[in-house]
């Protein structure tokens, strides 16, 4: 413990102090320099008192040691505090010391004592201070060896010179050169060689730490779990990923053990560095199911490996899970998941397989058969058990049909049969009931029976070379044309070449709506008295060879092709811009613009009636908006909010076609509208037809009950103008008043015709 304590007070243990190397130097050298004089003054002081004790006359010296002991101790404590102010008093100490010895003391001993102490001073300058200082001290004991000299006589004479008492001046010339200029020379040039030892050692510190840090980096951040061995298998350093791969978590040490330790090799049991090769299979000894790849990397220059391990444990399960079901992965190539049947490809397959190989005259039916309501039953019990309704239904059906029936699940809720049929069932009601009969009616959820609803698409084969794939376009086509009335529909060529004809329509009608050649036409409504006080928008396409394309043809044409918000919008950008005409020149006419639902949902059109609104606050006064009621989406949520929105906006919304449509009633409620619109249907019968007039009669009632106007079009005669205006009806519409004419002939000559409307002022 004593030498411990020495070592860290002397500071020559490398962890005695965090101070820099410099001032541990100097700390050390200081206090060893102090602890020799205390120890020299500390032994002259007990030698004076214990030989001088008779002699009162001589314990000057002692009290003088004792005060230079004092001093030593003091400066002894300051060395660590202050090393350079500790260091001067102690360099001017000695100095103080070494003249009055060489200057004053009688006693040669003293005057060498004082000498070598001053000729000591410049090594002493150099450990605590630069160069220079040493030099300059250097010099001035040249004084001090000149003024010695001169009071030695040496040169006094030339006996003396030549006297062998002159090799007393060589021995000082000797000393005073070696401890003032060759000593503080050579520990100048030992620690200079040092400080630049240092200064090079701290760069290459430097540089090996950041080097260091960047190589541990890189090994950390590898992307894959890497691990550094030598060539026996020693585990010399891994990074976090290898460590946690290995370990699964638990804390184990794992540098300085072997690979074998932790790895068996699955493919070569035998083979003790197994990974030294390219690539090895192995097995975790802490988990036997758990499954690694082991890839060395390379060999560095230090003869070691560097393995990178990959965790293939799920590869190894799917790799396993795929060799043992490669069976049933081929089937599910060709069969559908859910029902087994064969699905789109393999039943094209069979099929033409059958055709190809048929003998003789062969004839066959294929049909798809489409299950109505399956969103209705996915939404209401679940994805799960709606697919127990797929497969109970393509059990069911198997179970009906003949073993030379072919049948396959398509996509969805589409399945697809084909089975040879006589010339009995080329009749195409006897095929019907065959395939209705084969249909089950009702399929039990749960403890639900529910009736199932199908649409059905039937394509002969008569043996004329089609192929499977074309007859099931043909049925495609067919199931597009079944209606809820007659839900089995057959293909004919007529059939196909008005599909063809609506495909040729639907481009022409985009590209119409494109150019914006759609027209819109008014239509008069009139008060009782037969007076204008409204109009109806009507759309009209006029062809370039001159013919007219119904309205109900292209109108349904645009909602099944999703143009119906792109042709909206240019309408009513054409209506408006008349409107704005009309609202110049005071006329004070509404007109009225269908809107089938579909605009509505969609938000580009919606923003653009609400900016027009916004830039024109009188044109909620100008425009009206008739919702057709039969439209499926008018009871969406989403209309019912936007219709309130424009209700507030003051626009009037009328229902159209009011009894025709969706859930009639519940749309009196649900949409906020002041108008209702009686359709041509309830009206053409009038007056000799009793049930219609009646309909007409409690309607105009319910409307006047909730406060609405009511607008009745398609009126025709004189007696059903007069009959509706006596049940109270308020505003008429049809061919009896005024035929739907362009707008421009009430715009043109600057809106002359329209300016003879009473409601111009």
């Amino acid at each position: 413990m004593l030498l411990n304590f020495f070592r860290q007070y002397f500071l020559v243990s490398s962890t005695s102090s965090q101070r820099s190397d410099s001032d541990r130097f100097r700390i050390s050298a200081l206090r060893i320099l102090l602890t020799s004089c205390l120890l020299v003054f500390g032994s002259f002081t007990l030698h004076s008192l214990v030989f001088n004790l008779n002699n009162a006359d001589d314990y000057l010296i002692p009290l003088i040691s004792a005060a230079y002991i004092c001093v030593l101790s003091l400066l002894l404590y300051l060395s660590s505090l202050h090393i350079k102010l500790t260091a001067s008093i102690f360099i001017g100490l000695l100095a103080l010391t070494g003249w009055s010895l060489a200057l004053f003391s009688e006693e040669s001993n003293a005057v060498k004592f004082g000498l070598t102490t001053l000729y000591s001073l410049p090594l002493m300058v150099r450990l605590f201070f630069s160069f220079k200082a040493s030099l300059i001290c250097s010099l001035a004991n040249c004084a001090t060896f000149v003024l010695e000299l001169s009071e030695s006589h040496y040169f006094s004479n030339l006996d003396a010179f030549m006297s062998p008492t002159f090799s007393a001046f060589y021995f000082q010339l000797l000393i005073f050169v070696l401890l003032n200029f060759g000593l503080p020379l050579a520990v100048s040039r030992i620690l200079h060689t040092l400080q630049m030892s240092l200064r090079r050692f701290r760069d290459l510190t430097a540089r090996l730490n950041h080097h260091t840090e960047l190589y541990e980096e890189i090994f950390e951040h590898t992307g894959t779990p890497t691990i550094l061995c030598d060539k026996k298998g020693k585990v010399l350093k891994l990074n976090e990923k290898a460590e946690a791969l290995l370990t699964k978590g638990q804390h184990r040490t794992i540098e300085g053990t072997r690979i074998n330790d932790w790895l068996s090799s699955t493919s070569d049991s035998s083979n003790r560095y197994f990974w030294q090769k390219d690539a090895a299979k192995c097995a975790l000894r802490t988990d036997a199911k758990s499954f690694l790849e082991v890839h060395r990397s390379a060999l560095t220059t230090h003869g070691h490996y560097v393995l990178h391990l990959q965790d293939v444990t799920h590869l190894r399960a799917l790799t396993q899970e795929l060799e043992s079901t490669q069976q049933t992965n081929s089937r599910l190539t060709h069969f559908d998941s859910l029902t087994r049947l064969p699905n789109h490809t393999n039943f094209c397959m069979q099929v033409n397989h059958r055709i190809s190989h048929a003998q003789d005259y062969y004839t066959g039916a294929m049909f798809i058969i489409r299950i109505s309501q399956f969103k209705l039953l996915n939404k209401q019990y679940g994805r799960e058990q709606a697919n127990r309704v797929i497969l109970h239904f393509s059990k069911s059906l198997q179970e009906r049909l003949s073993d030379t029936t072919i049948t396959g699940r398509l996509r969805g809720v589409k399945f697809a049969c084909f089975m040879p049929v006589g010339q009995t069932y080329l009749i195409q009601r006897n095929l019907r009931a065959l395939i209705k009969s084969i249909l089950p009616e009702q399929i039990k959820i749960g403890t639900d029976l529910l009736n199932i609803d199908y649409q059905i698409g039937v394509s002969y084969y008569t043996n004329e070379g089609e192929k499977a794939e074309e007859l099931l376009e043909r049925c495609e086509m067919a199931l597009e044309y079944s209606t809820s009335a007659e839900r089995i529909s057959f293909f004919d060529q007529q059939l196909e070449a008005k599909l063809v004809q609506e495909h040729k329509l639907g481009l022409a009608l985009a590209q119409a709506v494109k150019d914006k050649s759609i027209d819109i036409w008014l239509q008069p409504q009139v008060t009782g008295s037969g007076e204008i006080r409204s109009f109806e928008a009507l759309a009209r396409w006029k062809r370039e060879d001159g013919s007219y394309i119904s309205p109900i043809t292209f109108i349904k044409l645009a909602e099944e092709l999703g143009l119906l918000p792109k042709l909206a919008e240019s309408l009513l950008k054409k209506l408006v811009a008349v409107l704005e005409a009309w609202h110049e020149e005071h006329i004070k006419t509404p007109i009225a613009f269908n809107l089938a639902g579909q605009e509505l949902m969609n938000d580009g059109f919606f923003a653009l009636l609400m900016s027009l609104t916004s830039d024109r606050p009188w044109l909620s006064d100008m425009l009206e908006l008739e919702i057709t009621e039969t439209s499926p989406v008018m009871t969406h949520s989403l209309i019912h909010k936007r219709l309130r929105t424009l209700s507030q906006y003051g626009f009037s919304i009328a229902i159209d076609d009011f009894g025709t449509g969706q859930a009639s009633l519940g749309q009196l409620i649900d949409i906020p509208a002041n108008i209702l619109k009686i359709d041509r249907r309830f009206v053409s019968p009038l007056p000799d037809d009793r049930r219609h007039y009646d309909i007409v009669k409690s309607t105009i009632q319910l409307a006047k009950s909730l406060n609405m106007s009511v607008i009745a079009e398609g009126i025709e005669t004189r007696e059903q103008a007069n009959l509706l205006v006596g049940l109270g009806c308020d505003t008429l519409q049809g061919y009896y008043y005024g035929k739907p004419c362009p707008i421009t002939e009430w715009t043109d000559n600057n809106n002359e015709k329209a300016k003879e409307l009473r409601m111009v002022y």
